[in-house]
């Protein structure tokens, strides 16, 4: 929640309300939903203010004005833009706004068209068709426009088809007999005399054996067959290798059991899959969010958005955090029913919060319910007075979700319900559990150059949004991470960035880098945010940052099985063999620093790739070097550091790219 929002000034009003006597009797259960009965006539009175729908006709009616004169000066990015901003503003409740919107719609069109867009020229002639408002004298415009893509693609059979339908379609042209005449020549004229397309392919990069996710897992469907899950009941539930895991493998691939776009970019970015968009799709009835296609607006129509359409305005509006609207979105994108079937089922653990859930023998799937409502939310841990301004947070989006309908059209704020108590108690659970669980959806963008762990960069990874991520949040923390995470969409794709031994935990990271932030700042920043101390190796020795690392030192570790010692080196000062302090074998040196010589070799090839851009080929390089380092080395050490934020950055440009990303390695 940010600092100053109106929300939490009304939460404080609000508890300040509470008599010594209820703070009392909170304290003393254990029940969610005795919490949220005991609150909600005090968290009731923080008033749900309805907000403007976003929409108008007149604002829509400027921007195709606007956009209009922008086409004919062939400013198109600006046209664009103009055009956009109607389609998202323009009301579709009468047969007016609507033809407005197909003008607006098509005239995009128009412009995508002149940018060699033909595929989203298709996709605007679809969705003008799918509003149905676009005036009959204009049909032949879209059909001549369509027809002229297929022939820049090459697609002579429904180019043909598709001339004459624009033929057909001038019936209803608002035409004298020697315009219509004009027009059917002009368009036989283009049938007979087509130029050569000069239109070429974006060129796809092929698909790598390693970018493909082999999955396999029969208890853990998102990971990879050789990924498993133990328990500790220091570490909780955590992910080790079964067998020895290469650099770069895809071991998670995982869609969120929920997933939301932040307020700053619910304008640029798919409200259901994440997706940088500028071809936005509207709502019919809020100018509050938009969709990359006609296919995400519908299936966001038919689950969470039928409900949040009215409420989500007023959830931004009052700065409440992302973790507030994914807890609502884990109701809402179900309906009332499908709780009211788990009821039983959950209510018996709602009644003792501390109990634990043992969830082997069972599919562990992210769109299981079941499984998010399992996820650790250190209970025992919570302090119970930070539980009222939760219960209080849970009664307000309780309230949102009466207010856009969800439980019924005749539902009063000013009683609660058995029903609509039990929903509000799932949604505290939620704010529990989306503390501790949640991971930021990200895409890339263009910045001034700038340095990550020491390497020049000319982009930044932005959070555009989270999810919940069931799978990925069981893997434990890292200073020193085996994996990088990025997005496609909504989904989150995990790959090692460092070999993996088996029986080896595989570590993500919650944030904190050792090669980037000290040793004291990392776990204060840990015991803030996540409520454990970290004990990783970076933690317990103290490795150096990045830039405090000697560039001429070299770690090995000793060749005896389980022998934990690990000699350091210098470059200029050779040693044949060495003796260990630990269990006294003699280790020879040579054969480490063979094995570590590969690298004159490897890494000016991958650097070379990497700087034409050849990613595939510098990304094979930089995973057989790494592999090396890791075989031949130990870290921390400069070459493995630099190596992975090369592989990081050719990783990450797989996934989301802002529209407009121009990628400069």
């Amino acid at each position: 929640m940010t600092k100053s929002s109106h929300f939490q000034k009304y939460c404080e009003k609000a508890i300040a309300k509470l008599s010594e006597d209820d703070v009392d009797k909170f304290k003393a259960t254990t029940r969610e939903e005795e919490r949220i009965k005991l609150l909600y006539d005090v968290a009731k009175t923080i008033p749900v203010v309805p907000v403007n729908s976003g929409k108008s006709f007149d604002q829509a009616q400027e921007a195709k004005i606007n956009g209009n004169k922008f086409f004919a000066a062939k400013k198109y990015t600006e046209a664009l833009n103009e055009y956009n901003r109607g389609i998202i503003v323009c009301p579709q409740d009468t047969d007016k706004g609507r033809e407005l919107l197909t003008i607006l719609i098509s005239n995009r069109s128009a412009t995508f068209f002149e940018q060699d867009e033909f595929r989203k020229v298709f996709d605007d002639i679809d969705y003008v068709l799918a509003v149905g408002s676009y005036p009959q004298k204009l049909h032949y415009k879209i059909w001549l426009r369509k027809a002229k893509c297929y022939d820049a693609l090459n697609n002579e059979k429904y180019a043909e088809e598709t001339y004459e339908l624009a033929i057909k379609s001038l019936k209803h042209a608002e035409l004298d007999e020697k315009g219509l005449a004009k027009k059917i020549s002009e368009i036989q004229d283009l049938q007979k005399n087509k130029k050569p397309s000069s239109f070429k392919n974006h060129e796809v990069i092929p698909v790598s054996n390693s970018d493909v996710f082999t999955g396999g897992n029969k208890e853990y469907v998102a990971t990879h067959k050789n990924i498993y899950f133990d328990y500790d009941p220091l570490l909780g539930r955590f992910a080790r290798a079964v067998e020895n895991i290469e650099t770069g493998v895809i071991i998670v691939e995982e869609n969120p059991h929920c997933a939301v776009v932040s307020h700053e970019n619910t304008l640029s970015n798919c409200q259901f899959c994440c997706s940088s968009t500028k071809q936005p799709f509207a709502c019919p009835h809020c100018g509050h969010v938009v969709f990359c296609s006609l296919n995400c607006e519908r299936k966001a129509s038919m689950t969470f958005h039928r409900v949040e359409c009215k409420l989500q305005p007023i959830l931004f509006l009052s700065g409440a955090s992302i973790n507030c609207s994914m807890a609502l979105r884990m109701i809402s994108q179900k309906p009332h029913g499908f709780f009211q079937q788990k009821k039983k089922l959950l209510k018996d653990f709602l009644k003792d919060s501390c109990k634990k859930v043992p969830i082997k023998n069972q599919i562990y799937r992210s769109d299981d319910y079941v499984t998010a409502f399992f996820l650790c939310r250190n209970e025992q841990m919570r302090k119970k007075g930070e539980l009222v301004h939760y219960s209080v947070m849970a009664i307000f989006l309780l309230r949102l979700l009466k207010f856009g309908g969800y439980f019924g059209p005749t539902v009063k704020d000013d009683v609660v319900s058995e029903e609509e108590v039990f929903i509000s108690s799932l949604i505290l659970r939620h704010l529990q559990i989306l503390q501790f669980n949640s991971h930021e959806i990200s895409e890339l963008r263009n910045m001034v150059e700038g340095v990550v762990d020491g390497i020049q960069t000319s982009y930044k990874s932005e959070c555009i949004g989270a999810g919940l991520y069931p799978t990925l949040a069981l893997f434990n923390h890292s200073c020193d991470p085996s994996i990088v995470r990025y997005n496609i969409g909504n989904r989150m794709i995990v790959r090692t960035i460092k070999p993996v031994k088996a029986g080896d935990i595989v570590y993500e990271n919650y944030g904190p880098i050792y090669t980037s932030m000290d040793v004291d700042e990392r776990r204060t920043n840990l015991q803030e945010r996540y409520w454990f101390e970290c004990y990783c190796p970076p933690c317990q020795e103290e490795w150096p940052l990045f830039d405090n690392m000697d560039p001429n030192q070299i770690k090995i570790g000793c060749q005896t099985e389980n022998c934990p010692f690990e000699f350091t080196l210098y470059r200029d000062d050779f040693c044949p063999y060495m003796q260990c302090d630990y269990c006294n074998s003699v280790v020879k040196i040579f054969p480490y620093l063979k094995g570590l010589s590969q690298l004159a070799l490897l890494l000016p090839k991958a650097e070379n790739f990497y700087a034409k851009g050849e990613s595939r080929e510098a990304m094979k390089l930089f995973m057989q070097s790494l592999d090396i380092l890791y075989k031949y080395s130990k870290p921390p050490c400069p070459d493995m550091v630099k190596v992975q934020q090369r592989l990081k950055t050719l990783f990450v440009h797989l996934g989301n790219k802002q529209v407009g990303y121009v990628q400069n390695l």
